[in-house]
């Protein structure tokens, strides 16, 4: 989605495609919390002693977060050229 715009020398040509990315991240990321809540709310009620229950939810925010990181870089790199 944003290899080759991230490609070009000038920057203001990739603004589109920055743009189109960004929105695209914020749903996703969107529903990947929506589907963390509702897994907290419906394992809160009936979880087992402890607070590993939780575990799996972190690690979906987290995992996806970390991508994240990789393309801001590239995208912080591209704007350096």
């Amino acid at each position: 989605m944003l290899q080759r715009p991230l490609r070009l020398t000038d920057l203001e040509l990739a603004r589109p495609a920055i743009a189109r990315w960004v929105k695209t991240v914020l749903v996703f990321q969107t529903l990947v919390l929506v589907a963390t809540g509702s897994y907290v709310a419906v394992m809160a009620s009936k979880h087992p002693h402890g607070i590993a229950w939780i575990a799996p939810a972190i690690g979906v925010v987290i995992g996806t977060a970390l991508p994240l990181q990789v393309v801001v870089m590239a995208i912080l790199r591209a704007g350096r050229r």
